[in-house]
């Protein structure tokens, strides 16, 4: 039989369900790419706001017609919002046939088990792999793997129902993390990201330190590996032996991923957050001391319940002051059960989108100016894949986040582009940019 899997959300949904595929191939069902050729649908789902919510429901009705006109036979739904929402998209969705929330992973195979034989879709089904990091199927389909080396958060960020959905932070140990790395590294596997809901933190729970910096020195050293990458580190535990082993490791990408979310200290007590801003500007002036061709992004939140014109503007003049090579923003959402829902003093939403637009005016300058410096510098690339155009090659240095980031393109057409492969890698010279994109050429 075939299944289909769609996953929603983020990098951390991607990871499990690349493990679910490992556990539906241990008994031998096909994995297909096109849900239409389907026996069985699988919805990865995201709860983390009101938007993915949203799209989550969209997504899961839209594979149902499959049920109806295409040969899908059952429809399952698994995540972050099956987790919180069970029993109600069990009652309203008569469509879905099982639905497994991320606190039932462990007993997947045995669920999964009694559904098939209830259904007499397969007879005498008995699942035999749980979720395993070894056994995963990776979906890239260029030399990257994302690797999870904790999940859950103890942040409690007072908008955040992540700690609601993945309960608290939870470190894996780190010879299972670097078995890992070795079996996938040995697979073809180049590319490293690193991630979870707090990737600074990682070790303290099991270790009593921090270990990342331990952590990537140890990965480095890993035959095959060639580009780490850490996404997602709280400042304030961002500590000057980790800046320092990303700046001497020639593996380790220079490339912060830093979330601060706002530069108003009553706002950030407010979010429940653990920087402040005179601590924001004395890390990330450190970082660039330490890391001097580093890249930052960062994440703000706007239309937090309570925010003035005066504390955004504030936000807006530190974005100036900081040039953030990359920012991400998202207005603020009213997530039930979480402290902040319960605030007075709510946002309209024009208001939000209002300041959004703003923010990203203000980025947007900032980014082409950054983009306009790297104009002549030559970099090595990961060539991923062809434009939808099918004018350029896509590709990213170590200093491009995949899904996130902007991209390097190369014209398909150019007489120097003729030795390109997608899938390996390439030496480029930048020669154009535009706000967030950069344009090269092969360098013989």
């Amino acid at each position: 039989m075939n299944i289909g899997l769609v996953t929603l959300g983020c990098t951390k949904n991607q990871v499990d369900s690349e493990m679910i595929l490992g556990v539906f191939k241990s008994q031998g069902f096909n994995i297909v790419n096109q849900v239409e050729e389907a026996d069985i649908i699988v919805v990865n789902t995201c709860g983390f706001i009101q938007s993915a919510k949203e799209e989550a429901i969209e997504t899961i009705l839209e594979m149902a017609d499959y049920k109806e006109f295409g040969r899908c036979k059952a429809l399952i739904v698994t995540g972050c919002l099956a987790k919180r929402y069970k029993a109600q998209i069990l009652e309203s969705m008569p469509e879905v046939d099982l639905c497994v929330g991320v606190d039932e992973y462990d007993k997947l195979p045995q669920i999964l088990s009694e559904f098939f034989n209830q259904r007499k879709i397969l007879d005498h089904c008995k699942f035999t792999h749980n979720l395993d990091f070894n056994n995963r199927i990776i979906s890239s389909t260029y030399p990257l793997a994302y690797i999870r080396i904790s999940d859950g958060c103890d942040n409690r960020c007072s908008y955040c129902a992540i700690p609601l959905i993945r309960g608290g932070f939870k470190s894996r140990k780190m010879e299972d993390i670097l078995e890992e790395v070795e079996k996938l590294a040995k697979a073809g596997i180049q590319e490293f990201c690193i991630i979870s809901q707090d990737t600074s933190k990682y070790g303290l729970d099991i270790y009593g330190e921090l270990k990342l910096a331990e952590l990537l020195k140890k990965m480095s050293k890993i035959d095959g590996v060639k580009w780490i990458r850490i996404l997602y580190m709280y400042l304030f535990e961002t500590t000057d032996e980790l800046i320092e082993e990303i700046a001497k490791n020639d593996k380790v990408c220079k490339y912060f991923d830093i979330p601060i979310q706002h530069l108003n200290d009553k706002l950030l007590k407010d979010m429940n957050r653990h920087d402040n801003k005179k601590l924001i500007f004395e890390r990330i002036e450190k970082i660039r001391k330490m890391v001097p061709d580093a890249i930052l992004r960062t994440t703000c939140i706007v239309g937090f319940p309570g925010e003035t014109q005066e504390q955004f503007d504030e936000l807006i003049d530190g974005i100036k002051q900081l040039q953030f090579d990359r920012l991400g923003a998202f207005t603020y959402s009213q997530e039930e059960d979480t402290k902040s829902a319960e605030f007075n003093n709510q946002i309209d939403e024009d208001v939000k989108e209002e300041r959004l637009k703003r923010l990203f005016d203000v980025q947007k300058e900032i980014s082409f100016r950054k983009n306009k410096e790297r104009i002549g510098k030559e970099y090595e690339v990961i060539v991923e894949d062809i434009s939808e155009d099918e004018e350029y090659f896509s590709c990213r240095s170590m200093l491009e986040a995949p899904d996130v980031d902007g991209r390097i393109y190369i014209k398909i057409d150019d007489e120097s582009a003729n030795k390109v492969i997608v899938g390996e890698y390439a030496k480029v010279k930048i020669i154009d940019c535009d706000n967030y994109d950069l344009y090269a050429k092969i360098v013989e």
